[in-house]
């Protein structure tokens, strides 16, 4: 193999671990995993359960 080869596909590789890290540190640091659930899957998961139809016999 050749070491410019060897170069190239190790700086790629650093530069998708940087790109990588700084692309979850962000979505950490702006707490953006929560706002995701609130806004999102939250009230699609609401959707979902509030159409159920509830026996509420007492058995």
């Amino acid at each position: 193999m050749d070491i410019k080869l060897v170069a190239k596909i190790i700086g790629k590789l650093g530069l998708f671990g940087f790109l990588g890290f700084v692309g979850t540190f962000s979505l950490y640091m702006f707490n953006g995993e929560n706002k995701l659930i609130y806004y999102v899957i939250r009230p699609l998961l609401n959707k979902h359960y509030d159409a159920q139809v509830r026996d509420k016999r007492i058995v």
